[in-house]
Protein backbone atom coordinates (compact mmCIF):
# COMPACT_ATOMS: atom_id res chain seq x y z
CA UNK A 1 0.00 0.00 0.00
CA UNK A 2 1.12 3.29 -1.02
CA UNK A 3 1.91 6.01 1.86
CA UNK A 4 -0.09 9.07 2.08
CA UNK A 5 2.89 11.34 1.51
CA UNK A 6 4.03 9.36 -1.91
CA UNK A 7 0.68 9.56 -2.81
CA UNK A 8 0.04 13.57 -2.44
CA UNK A 9 3.91 14.04 -3.80
CA UNK A 10 3.12 11.95 -7.05
CA UNK A 11 -0.62 13.19 -8.05
CA UNK A 12 0.34 16.73 -7.20
CA UNK A 13 3.55 15.96 -10.31
CA UNK A 14 1.00 14.55 -12.47
CA UNK A 15 -1.46 17.43 -12.40
CA UNK A 16 1.02 20.40 -12.24
CA UNK A 17 2.85 18.57 -15.09
CA UNK A 18 -0.45 18.26 -16.78
CA UNK A 19 -1.74 22.18 -16.25
CA UNK A 20 -4.73 20.65 -13.30
CA UNK A 21 -3.91 23.13 -10.13
CA UNK A 22 -5.37 21.00 -7.73
CA UNK A 23 -5.27 22.43 -3.25
CA UNK A 24 -3.80 19.89 -0.78
CA UNK A 25 -7.69 19.70 0.47
CA UNK A 26 -8.95 18.24 -3.44
CA UNK A 27 -5.91 16.00 -3.15
CA UNK A 28 -6.34 14.38 0.46
CA UNK A 29 -10.25 13.66 -1.35
CA UNK A 30 -8.47 11.70 -4.16
CA UNK A 31 -6.58 10.15 -1.21
CA UNK A 32 -9.39 8.59 0.68
CA UNK A 33 -10.92 7.66 -2.88
CA UNK A 34 -8.10 5.89 -3.72
CA UNK A 35 -8.04 4.58 -0.35
CA UNK A 36 -11.97 3.49 -0.32
CA UNK A 37 -11.25 2.23 -4.08
CA UNK A 38 -8.86 -0.42 -3.57
CA UNK A 39 -10.80 -1.48 -0.47
CA UNK A 40 -13.54 -2.47 -2.35
CA UNK A 41 -12.16 -3.52 -5.26
CA UNK A 42 -10.91 -6.56 -3.51
CA UNK A 43 -14.20 -8.32 -3.08
CA UNK A 44 -16.29 -5.81 -5.82
CA UNK A 45 -13.98 -5.82 -8.75
CA UNK A 46 -15.52 -2.53 -9.43
CA UNK A 47 -12.09 -1.44 -11.98
CA UNK A 48 -9.31 -3.39 -13.61
CA UNK A 49 -6.66 -0.87 -12.71
CA UNK A 50 -5.40 -1.91 -9.30
CA UNK A 51 -1.66 -0.42 -9.68
CA UNK A 52 -1.91 3.11 -7.73
CA UNK A 53 -0.32 5.30 -9.89
CA UNK A 54 -1.82 4.25 -12.85
CA UNK A 55 -5.16 4.86 -10.67
CA UNK A 56 -4.10 8.39 -10.35
CA UNK A 57 -3.05 8.95 -13.92
CA UNK A 58 -5.95 6.98 -15.66
CA UNK A 59 -8.74 7.64 -13.98
CA UNK A 60 -8.39 10.94 -11.24
CA UNK A 61 -6.09 12.77 -14.10
CA UNK A 62 -7.90 11.97 -17.25
CA UNK A 63 -11.20 12.33 -15.70
CA UNK A 64 -9.68 15.98 -14.86
CA UNK A 65 -8.86 16.64 -18.57
CA UNK A 66 -12.18 17.91 -18.66
CA UNK A 67 -11.34 20.81 -16.71
CA UNK A 68 -8.95 21.95 -19.18
CA UNK A 69 -11.76 20.97 -22.19
CA UNK A 70 -14.60 22.92 -20.41
CA UNK A 71 -12.02 25.98 -20.43
CA UNK A 72 -10.70 26.01 -23.89
CA UNK A 73 -14.01 25.62 -25.63
CA UNK A 74 -15.19 28.54 -23.49
CA UNK A 75 -17.96 26.62 -21.20
CA UNK A 76 -18.25 28.11 -17.18
CA UNK A 77 -19.91 25.30 -15.27
CA UNK A 78 -21.27 28.05 -12.78
CA UNK A 79 -24.82 27.16 -11.96
CA UNK A 80 -24.73 23.59 -14.20
CA UNK A 81 -25.89 20.52 -13.64
CA UNK A 82 -24.01 17.15 -14.84
CA UNK A 83 -24.60 13.63 -15.36
CA UNK A 84 -22.08 10.96 -15.62
CA UNK A 85 -24.01 8.12 -17.57
CA UNK A 86 -22.43 4.71 -16.91
CA UNK A 87 -20.71 5.88 -14.14
CA UNK A 88 -18.90 2.83 -13.08
CA UNK A 89 -16.50 3.70 -9.96
CA UNK A 90 -17.24 7.27 -10.51
CA UNK A 91 -15.26 8.50 -13.35
CA UNK A 92 -15.76 10.99 -14.27
CA UNK A 93 -18.34 12.77 -12.25
CA UNK A 94 -16.63 12.19 -8.54
CA UNK A 95 -13.59 13.89 -9.59
CA UNK A 96 -15.08 16.84 -11.50
CA UNK A 97 -17.36 17.09 -8.06
CA UNK A 98 -14.02 16.89 -5.90
CA UNK A 99 -12.75 20.06 -8.50
CA UNK A 100 -16.01 21.88 -8.71
CA UNK A 101 -17.77 21.55 -5.66
CA UNK A 102 -20.81 24.00 -6.24
CA UNK A 103 -21.29 21.22 -10.00
CA UNK A 104 -24.11 19.59 -9.42
CA UNK A 105 -23.90 16.11 -9.90
CA UNK A 106 -25.88 12.92 -11.46
CA UNK A 107 -23.94 9.85 -11.48
CA UNK A 108 -26.18 6.64 -13.74
CA UNK A 109 -24.99 3.33 -13.06
CA UNK A 110 -26.74 0.23 -12.99
CA UNK A 111 -25.03 -2.63 -11.64
CA UNK A 112 -25.83 -2.59 -7.59
CA UNK A 113 -22.10 -3.03 -6.38
CA UNK A 114 -20.98 -0.03 -7.88
CA UNK A 115 -23.83 2.00 -7.00
CA UNK A 116 -23.80 1.12 -3.26
CA UNK A 117 -20.16 2.42 -3.27
CA UNK A 118 -20.69 5.56 -4.67
CA UNK A 119 -23.43 5.99 -2.16
CA UNK A 120 -20.96 4.85 0.20
CA UNK A 121 -18.18 6.80 -1.08
CA UNK A 122 -19.76 10.56 -1.06
CA UNK A 123 -20.43 10.07 2.92
CA UNK A 124 -16.45 9.23 2.94
CA UNK A 125 -15.87 12.31 0.83
CA UNK A 126 -18.08 14.39 2.17
CA UNK A 127 -19.86 15.28 -0.83
CA UNK A 128 -23.42 15.79 -2.20
CA UNK A 129 -24.14 14.28 -5.58
CA UNK A 130 -26.83 12.03 -6.57
CA UNK A 131 -26.77 8.00 -7.57
CA UNK A 132 -29.50 6.93 -9.58
CA UNK A 133 -28.73 3.23 -9.49
CA UNK A 134 -31.04 2.11 -12.60
CA UNK A 135 -30.39 1.94 -16.29
CA UNK A 136 -30.03 4.66 -17.78
CA UNK A 137 -33.01 4.63 -20.42
CA UNK A 138 -35.17 4.19 -17.36
CA UNK A 139 -33.65 7.45 -15.78
CA UNK A 140 -35.94 10.33 -16.42
CA UNK A 141 -33.47 13.13 -16.14
CA UNK A 142 -32.02 16.48 -18.04
CA UNK A 143 -28.91 17.76 -17.10
CA UNK A 144 -26.90 21.07 -18.99
CA UNK A 145 -24.61 18.27 -19.56
CA UNK A 146 -24.49 14.54 -20.30
CA UNK A 147 -20.86 13.10 -20.16
CA UNK A 148 -20.15 9.30 -20.80
CA UNK A 149 -16.22 7.52 -20.52
CA UNK A 150 -17.87 4.25 -20.98
CA UNK A 151 -21.16 2.91 -22.01
CA UNK A 152 -22.58 -0.82 -21.86
CA UNK A 153 -23.53 -2.16 -25.43
CA UNK A 154 -23.17 -5.81 -24.87
CA UNK A 155 -26.26 -7.26 -26.34
CA UNK A 156 -27.29 -4.33 -28.27
CA UNK A 157 -27.26 -4.43 -31.96
CA UNK A 158 -26.21 -0.65 -32.82
CA UNK A 159 -23.31 1.34 -33.29
CA UNK A 160 -21.88 2.37 -29.82
CA UNK A 161 -21.31 5.70 -30.85
CA UNK A 162 -24.78 5.55 -32.44
CA UNK A 163 -26.36 4.56 -28.54
CA UNK A 164 -24.05 6.94 -26.81
CA UNK A 165 -25.32 9.57 -28.78
CA UNK A 166 -28.78 8.54 -28.31
CA UNK A 167 -28.19 8.14 -24.74
CA UNK A 168 -26.66 10.84 -23.56
CA UNK A 169 -28.87 13.42 -25.65
CA UNK A 170 -31.79 12.69 -24.22
CA UNK A 171 -30.21 13.45 -20.77
CA UNK A 172 -28.49 16.85 -21.86
CA UNK A 173 -29.66 20.50 -22.49
CA UNK A 174 -26.74 21.76 -23.77
CA UNK A 175 -23.93 19.74 -24.32
CA UNK A 176 -22.93 16.35 -24.69
CA UNK A 177 -19.51 15.36 -23.90
CA UNK A 178 -17.92 11.77 -25.07
CA UNK A 179 -14.15 11.05 -23.54
CA UNK A 180 -12.32 8.65 -26.33
CA UNK A 181 -9.24 7.09 -26.87
CA UNK A 182 -6.66 7.04 -29.68
CA UNK A 183 -9.39 5.48 -32.12
CA UNK A 184 -12.44 7.70 -33.98
CA UNK A 185 -15.50 6.04 -35.02
CA UNK A 186 -16.41 7.69 -38.46
CA UNK A 187 -19.86 8.27 -37.74
CA UNK A 188 -18.77 11.15 -35.24
CA UNK A 189 -19.15 13.72 -37.87
CA UNK A 190 -22.82 12.51 -39.12
CA UNK A 191 -23.80 12.36 -35.58
CA UNK A 192 -22.85 16.15 -35.38
CA UNK A 193 -19.40 15.78 -32.63
CA UNK A 194 -16.63 17.67 -32.93
CA UNK A 195 -13.22 16.62 -31.96
CA UNK A 196 -11.06 18.08 -28.77
CA UNK A 197 -7.87 16.66 -28.49
CA UNK A 198 -6.37 17.19 -25.06
CA UNK A 199 -3.35 19.57 -25.40
CA UNK A 200 -1.48 18.13 -22.24
CA UNK A 201 1.27 15.80 -22.17
CA UNK A 202 0.11 12.67 -20.49
CA UNK A 203 -3.10 12.71 -22.53
CA UNK A 204 -2.10 13.60 -26.11
CA UNK A 205 -3.87 10.29 -27.34
CA UNK A 206 -7.31 11.33 -25.56
CA UNK A 207 -10.00 13.15 -27.50
CA UNK A 208 -13.02 14.49 -26.35
CA UNK A 209 -16.15 14.39 -28.88
CA UNK A 210 -18.50 17.01 -28.35
CA UNK A 211 -21.80 18.94 -29.26
CA UNK A 212 -24.12 21.56 -28.26
CA UNK A 213 -27.25 20.99 -28.44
Amino acid sequence: MVKKEEFFRYMEEICNKNQIRLKEEQISKFWTYYKELQRWNRVHNLTAVEDWKETVKRHFCDSLTLVRFFEDIGYTLEGKCLVDVGSGAGFPGVPLKIYYPPLEVHLIESISKKCSFLTYLKTRLGLDYKVHCRLAEEVNLKCHIAVARALEVKGKKVDPLVYADKLLTSKAKELVVILKGKELNPLYQKLGYKVYKVPLEDFKDLKILYKFL
